[in-house]
């Protein structure tokens, strides 16, 4: 009977524990419901703003890279040669603030189809390429600009805040969430890789000295239509004019890059579709022609080739008219003839606008328009000179 009572003491002390282990328990889950709550709100506004921040960065990238390549128009090409000022400047910036608009409208964040860009957000200026936390810095000469940076806004005033989910329980309604990007026209060329280039290397060479003398000297009798077509006329950049040429022989030259010969037939095909990879392998070694080593220091190639142009090229060269292509400079010439040797030192891209190498010869002329180059198969290099925004690539910089 006593074992009996003990067990029933036991049990109900057993019990009595255990009800008030409940009761603790009850009243610090209530006690701690609102933090528990509160992190779990935390934790899904917090990913929701990172998904907004995310949008809002690929926005700002894209937006940057499609400003950036107003530093390749004709424009800033009239600036980078010396005769184009603040008009032109502002047809650059107005191109670039219209690309940005153009890539905003296709750019998406969390409850919209499109993120707007105010152009007071988009900022055109000039950074040290060889710095990775150089402050943009705007104004000044307009032909040392080579930065955008571009701000996207989720806020009241663009875009609307980022509505948010749980935060409202403790009065907060709504995140405002921004990104930014600068991106760079980075125009330190060290060489062209034909495996991957979208311009055909055409198989001539220009006196280096006498390409910068047509750049600010040349005719400008050319332009380009809304079709992309050439048509006579004027567009404030100056051509340069192949042939024929009154100065002395030897500054303007046909290459045989990887053909052994003049042979007119190797040479339109050069023309009509480019040199080869395989052609400038068999001529320099490799199919990248670099012009600067990883240090800086300067590069030349010596091809073989004759002076002057073939009336028999022009059915190939016609083919090119509009497109642009890419063609070598140099700076020294040996042997005479078809025993010209051509010591190479840089290449330039340029429009073909017209070809007339048959009929009088008052009338007859190749003329190229040169152009800011920033395709597929550059190769730029830190430690490469600038090229004065001729040629590079548009990427991101920060």
């Amino acid at each position: 009977m006593r074992a009996f009572f003990r067990g029933s003491i036991r049990r109900a002390q057993r019990q009595r524990k255990e009800c008030t282990r409940r009761a603790v328990t009850a009243v610090l889950v209530a006690v701690a419901l609102p933090v528990l709550l509160g992190f779990a709100a935390l934790t899904l506004d917090v990913a929701q703003i990172y998904n907004v921040r995310e949008d809002l960065q690929n926005s700002a990238d894209s937006a940057a890279l499609a400003a950036a390549s107003a530093y390749i128009t004709d424009p800033m090409l009239q600036i980078r040669l010396g005769y184009g000022g603040g008009a032109a400047f502002d047809d650059t910036t107005a191109f670039g603030i219209t690309e940005v608009n153009r890539v905003a409208a296709r750019n998406q964040s969390f409850g919209m189809t499109s993120t707007a860009i105010d152009s007071a957000d988009v900022r055109f200026g000039w950074i040290d390429l060889a710095s990775g936390t150089s402050p943009l810095v705007t104004g000044g000469d307009y032909d040392a600009a080579n930065a955008v940076q571009v701000t996207v806004r989720r806020d009241e005033n663009e875009n609307g805040a980022v509505s948010l989910f749980f935060a409202p329980i403790f009065g907060v309604n709504t995140a405002e969430v921004t990104a930014s990007a600068v991106a760079v026209l980075d125009d330190r060329f060290q060489g062209y890789n034909l495996n991957d280039g979208t311009a055909e290397v055409w198989p001539v060479t220009v006196s280096k000295t006498i390409y910068q003398q047509e750049l600010v000297g040349g005719s400008d009798s050319w332009q380009v239509d809304t079709n992309g077509t050439p048509t006579s006329g004027s567009d404030g950049v100056r051509e340069i004019n192949l042939y024929p040429y009154v100065s002395v022989p030897g500054n303007f030259g046909l290459l045989n890059i990887g053909i052994g010969s003049s042979s007119a037939s190797g040479l339109s095909d050069q023309f009509e579709y480019g040199v080869t990879p395989d052609q400038m392998t068999d001529e320099i070694g490799s199919s990248t022609i670099s012009f600067y080593d990883d240090t800086g220091a300067s590069i030349t190639h010596d091809i073989g080739g004759t002076p002057g142009l073939k009336a028999s090229l022009e059915t190939a060269m016609d083919t090119r008219v509009g497109q642009v292509v890419a063609f070598l400079l140099h700076d020294q010439v040996s042997g005479n003839g078809s025993n010209s040797t051509y010591r190479t030192t840089g290449m330039v891209f340029a429009r073909v606008m017209d070809v007339r190498l048959k009929g009088a010869s008052s009338s007859r002329g190749v003329w190229l328009q040169p152009v800011a180059y920033a395709g597929a198969g550059v190769v730029t290099n830190k430690n490469a000179p600038s090229s004065n925004g001729m040629v590079g690539l548009v990427m991101l910089a920060r």
